[in-house]
């Protein structure tokens, strides 16, 4: 892939890396209110799950772990590996 990259090209994969920086960002923030919420209001939000399902507390807590495992994956995999890629590529590029 000798070949130049237009301006245009360029331009649009500065403002997807943006869009996907900024998407990484809010996603720690959400899941870091979310860790919050759970080391404050755990017993709260426990009960209230409690109420409805058939769900012990340690139960909630290795699920609630799971959950933000996942989300701190997909979080990488989706918003934050590929902004360092377009960032390498442009970086080779200019």
């Amino acid at each position: 892939m000798n070949g130049s990259v237009s301006e245009n090209t360029i331009a649009t994969l500065d403002a997807v890396a943006a869009i996907l920086i900024r998407c990484f960002i809010i996603t720690v923030g959400a899941m870091l209110f979310t860790w919050l919420v759970w080391l404050v209001f755990g017993d709260v939000v426990y009960a209230i799950y409690a109420q409805k399902l058939a769900i012990t507390r340690k139960e909630f807590d290795i699920f609630f772990l799971y959950l933000m495992t996942f989300l701190k994956g997909a979080n990488l995999l989706f918003f934050l590996f590929p902004f360092i890629a377009i960032k390498w590529y442009l970086r080779g590029r200019r």
